[in-house]
């Protein structure tokens, strides 16, 4: 029994010996004994993979050139302050490993940020076919967004204009109203001309024009205009008060607008209509680049008529008039009227050296007031009556002789602003 056990001893170990040192054994017959077989937990593993892929994609915005100032602007969708601008003609401005912006020294000098109307604009010396504008992050350096221009006909070039242009309210206009100087010899049906005596007339482009300054001659701001869309009003209302020209002790008030492209005004009241009123305009477009034009407003000067030929004022027949205690003045009162073509504007009416005259006989002569009150005509809607009222001294003419006094004197009639 006990060499039974030794030779199966050994016989176990000359196979394990033999399986070691053959790996590829292929067995082709079971053993003829028993074989138990051991079924062991399996255990899988996940294996996993992370992939981080950045795809980087421009965006086309709009372009405005500058050619005379080499000016390229980019309006953007959105601009904070800590956005940073790099423009390059560069496509391979990542790099292939991490994806890190590689900033540069740029042929292409910032030369403005305008985080209101989001403009951003650089110089160029010459523009390639293609350029890439990148937005990033002032802190981490990480890209925000990637802007890509192509120079093709989508883009708009602005121009830098001069002009000096002579604007004319002929006597078709009525003050308050609106004339577009756009339309020249069209506007309202000529109530205002247009005459470019150097350069051109004002161009308000919608689209590239921010503001617009309004200057005196002397260069002192009057007003600036932000315009949205191309529109913009200063004073273009029905207010009497408005923007103030001046030349020596003549006034001018007026207002101004701008809408699609054109140029609006309005005329409020002056205090000479013979002279013609000079105004500095400068249109800023979005790379601060600037058109200047130099304007001469020339209000309506309107041919008001008489139509009396002359006062006739009656002191023999006067009306009596009584003073605060009920007593009959010392005053001759008499009244008449002066008929006045107003073109159906409203005016005012008065007489000068206010309203004394002298009147004479002769040697003869004796000292009179006139004072006038305004009224519509009852018959004709664009004529107006000056109700005229006469006075005398009754002292006065107690010495002299009777008979027809007559005097000369002037009616200053302007338009009501």
């Amino acid at each position: 029994m006990k060499n039974t056990v030794k030779l199966l001893s050994i016989a176990l170990f000359s196979s394990t010996v033999i399986y070691a040192e053959v790996p590829n054994t292929i067995i082709t017959e079971n053993p003829k004994r028993e074989v138990k077989t051991v079924e062991t937990k399996r255990n899988r593993e996940k294996a996993e993979l992370n992939l981080n892929i950045k795809k980087i994609t421009s965006s086309k915005t709009d372009t405005y050139i500058t050619k005379s100032k080499k000016f390229i602007s980019f309006v953007l969708d959105n601009i904070e302050n800590q956005d940073k601008f790099y423009l390059t003609s560069n496509r391979e401005i990542f790099n292939d490993r991490t994806k890190a912006l590689q900033i540069k020294t740029s042929e292409f000098d910032l030369v403005n940020v305008d985080y209101a109307k989001k403009v951003v604009t650089f110089k160029y010396s010459v523009l390639p076919e293609n350029l890439y504008l990148v937005k990033y992050n002032e802190q981490t350096k990480k890209l925000v967004k990637l802007y890509r221009w192509q120079n093709d006909n989508e883009t708009t070039y602005m121009n830098e204009i001069k002009g000096r242009v002579l604007y004319t309210f002929t006597d078709k206009y009525k003050p308050f109203e609106i004339v577009d100087f756009s339309k020249p010899n069209r506007s309202l049906l000529a109530k205002g001309t247009v005459e470019v005596r150097n350069g051109e007339n004002i161009n308000i482009d919608p689209e590239t024009t921010k503001e617009v300054i309004l200057k005196t001659i002397k260069g002192d701001i009057l007003e600036r205009i932000a315009l949205v869309n191309g529109v913009g009003k200063a004073k273009l209302d029905d207010s009497k008060q408005g923007i103030i020209l001046e030349d020596g002790s003549a006034l001018l008030n007026f207002g101004i607008g701008f809408e699609n492209g054109n140029i609006l005004m309005q005329l409020k009241g002056t205090t000479d209509a013979t002279k013609e009123y000079q105004l500095l305009v400068e249109a800023v477009n979005l790379d601060d680049t600037v058109s200047e034009y130099n304007l001469e407003i020339k209000p309506a000067q309107y041919g008001f008529k008489v139509l009396n030929s002359g006062l006739e004022l009656d002191f023999a027949n006067s009306v009596a008039t009584l003073d605060e205690t009920g007593a009959e003045t010392k005053e001759l009162v008499t009244k008449g009227e002066i008929v006045i073509d107003s073109k159906g504007l409203d005016i005012k009416a008065e007489f000068i050296n206010n309203g004394l005259v002298k009147l004479k006989k002769g040697e003869a002569q004796i000292n009179a007031k006139l004072e006038g009150v305004l009224v519509n005509s009852a018959e004709n809607s664009k004529n107006k009556t000056l109700q005229v009222v006469g006075k005398i001294n009754r002292d006065d003419i107690k010495s002299i002789p009777g008979g027809e006094y007559t005097g000369s004197t002037e009616l200053v009639i302007s338009i009501d602003s």
